[in-house]
Parts: structure tokens; C-alpha cells; sequence
């Protein structure tokens, strides 16, 4: 009796230890790189028909760091190049730095990275053992990444950016020349009107709204009065004020990752700035269309739990 008894407890701590691995080894190696692709129809009825049928693809929150490495990128654009899009968006934060969320450009603090770091890793920290991604990577080596990579995308049309929090919170100089050099256009506060036969698609692009860069007034003077306007905003939230102004069918962001950790019944424990209101997926913000994309990079910790990395296709259509 005491044999079966201790038989079953040695079995029942083995398949426990298993469990464990089996669930970290998902949670680090599994899940980050098993990206899904999402396929959404939008029916804009503003559209004109010389761009029904238009596929746009979106890739978010790149966040360049030990585990997005150039191999991990490049089959990130392979895999984009294989959708054969019309117009590549990527809403930014390209480079990574842990600390963006306790400063900001202007070293005002912001209290959560401060809430949520762990007493671990503050003791780490302390001893000098533990070093940031930011103090040990080379953000130039980044940029030649950065250009080398996303210069092999390829739409039949254009690619287009714009910048996240992370961009700012390291050398937003070397992200903005990354861009250029890769042949896409990074949108400032910048609307860029595609036309086909006098028909426009205006593609607007505002600027990180955690440090501040945002200027929505500059870009309502900036649109066309006529064609469909799709913006392109790294931070989700900023939903509640472009749909107020009624002047765009579509927002597209990123920033949030979906939480990168969802707890079934409990949802996303840990979520930034700007990025709690519209998580993950598609809404309808009272007039506007917004869709936050969960990215494919991430930041630290480098997990993921059912919350994959994600490309986005859209599929334009006149209704």
C-alpha cells in the first residue's frame, strides 16, 4: 500500500515537473514565433472603386532586441511579401528599449514599468549583474538591420510608418534614417494621397502620442477633402479623440502587443499607456473602424501566452 502510494506521488511530481517545462518551453520558444495571420474585410462606403479589392498589410512593433534577431525579421518579411500587398503599414516601435515606460524624451516619469518590475530584478539590477537590452545592444547595428530587412518588402504600391514610444525612448534619429534608406515613408504628423484616375487614398500618419509628438490639428488642415482616410497611429487610445473629429474611416495601431499575456476569464494583467481601451482586434469607435494589431516582436519578458504575434491583411472594398 505505502509502494502504490509513493509510486503515485513520484509519478504525480514527475508529471508536474513536465507540465511546468512543457508550459515555459511554449511560453518562450512556441508561441512568440507562431504568427497568425488575420484576414479582414473592410467596407468603407466612401471608397472609390479604383481601390476596391486593395490589399493593405500591417505589421506592428517589430522592437529589434536579442530575440527579434535580422533571421527572425527577414522571414517576417518574406512572410509579408508572400499576402503580394498593395500598400505594407507598420505602425511602429522598431528598436526596443525597456526603459521607455519610466521616461520620457522629456525625463517625466511614468509609474508603470515602476509599478510592475519585479523585486527580482531590482536586486539584480542592484548588483550589477543584470544589464538592459538598450546598454548592451548597438542601436546602429539595429539600423543597418532595420534597413537591410525592410528594404526587401515589396508592395505593388508603397510601404509606410509611422513612429512608437520605444522609437523616441532610444535614437529616433537612427529609426527615421533606418526608414528612409529602406525605401519607406515615414508619416509625421503627414498625410500622403494616393490617386488613381482623380480618385484618393489618403494615407495619414500622426506621430508617437506618449512622447507627445501628436498634432492632429496640423493633419485636419493637411487632408483632402474628398477620398477615404486611413490612419496610422502607434497607440490604440488615441482612438477616442481621431474618431471625435469624424474625418477618418479607418485607424490602424499596434503598441498594446494584445497584453502579450492573456489569462483565460482574467484577460491582460499587464498593459501600457494609451494602449488599455482598444487591447487587441477590431472595434467600432463611433464612426471610425480601429484595429489594433498584437505586433510581432515584443518587449520584456520575451513571452507570449494565448496572445500570438500577429500580421494583419485588410481588404479594401466599395460598399
Amino acid at each position: 500500500m505505502i509502494c502504490n502510494l509513493l509510486r503515485f506521488i513520484s509519478l504525480s511530481i514527475t508529471l508536474a515537473i513536465f507540465s511546468i517545462l512543457a508550459f515555459f518551453i511554449y511560453i518562450y520558444q512556441i508561441e512568440p514565433q507562431w504568427i497568425e495571420f488575420k484576414n479582414i474585410e473592410l467596407n468603407l462606403p466612401n471608397l472609390s472603386q479604383e481601390f476596391d479589392g486593395w490589399k493593405i498589410v500591417q505589421v506592428s512593433d517589430i522592437h529589434l532586441s536579442q530575440w527579434m534577431t535580422k533571421k527572425r525579421l527577414e522571414n517576417i518579411v518574406n512572410l509579408i511579401n508572400k499576402q503580394t500587398p498593395d500598400i505594407v503599414v507598420l505602425t511602429g516601435d522598431f528598436f526596443s528599449h525597456n526603459r521607455t515606460y519610466s521616461h520620457r524624451i522629456d525625463r517625466t516619469p511614468i509609474s508603470y514599468i515602476n509599478k510592475n518590475l519585479s523585486f527580482v530584478k531590482r536586486i539584480i539590477r542592484k548588483t550589477g549583474l543584470y544589464k538592459s537590452d538598450f546598454e548592451e545592444r548597438s542601436l546602429k547595428k539595429d539600423k543597418q538591420t532595420l534597413t537591410k530587412t525592410l528594404s526587401q518588402l515589396k508592395p505593388r504600391y508603397q510601404s509606410f510608418s509611422v513612429l512608437g514610444n520605444h522609437d523616441y525612448g532610444t535614437d529616433v534619429n537612427l529609426v527615421e534614417q533606418g526608414l528612409k534608406d529602406a525605401n519607406i515613408i515615414n508619416l509625421k504628423n503627414d498625410v500622403y494621397t494616393i490617386k488613381q484616375n482623380n480618385e484618393n487614398l489618403n494615407i495619414v500618419g500622426i506621430d508617437d502620442v506618449m512622447f507627445r509628438k501628436d498634432n492632429l490639428n496640423l493633419i485636419l488642415e493637411k487632408l483632402p477633402k474628398t477620398g477615404v482616410n486611413i490612419l496610422l497611429v502607434h497607440e490604440p487610445d488615441f482612438a477616442t479623440k481621431s474618431a471625435d473629429t469624424d474625418r477618418f474611416e479607418v485607424q490602424l495601431s499596434g503598441h498594446s502587443h494584445g497584453g502579450q499575456v492573456s489569462i483565460p476569464f482574467l484577460g491582460t494583467p499587464f498593459l501600457p499607456p494609451y494602449g488599455e481601451i482598444y487591447v487587441d482586434g477590431l472595434y467600432k469607435v463611433k464612426n471610425m473602424i480601429q484595429y489594433t494589431n498584437r505586433g510581432v516582436g515584443m518587449a520584456y519578458p520575451y513571452i507570449r501566452f494565448n496572445c500570438r504575434p500577429e500580421i494583419t491583411i485588410f481588404t479594401l472594398h466599395h460598399n
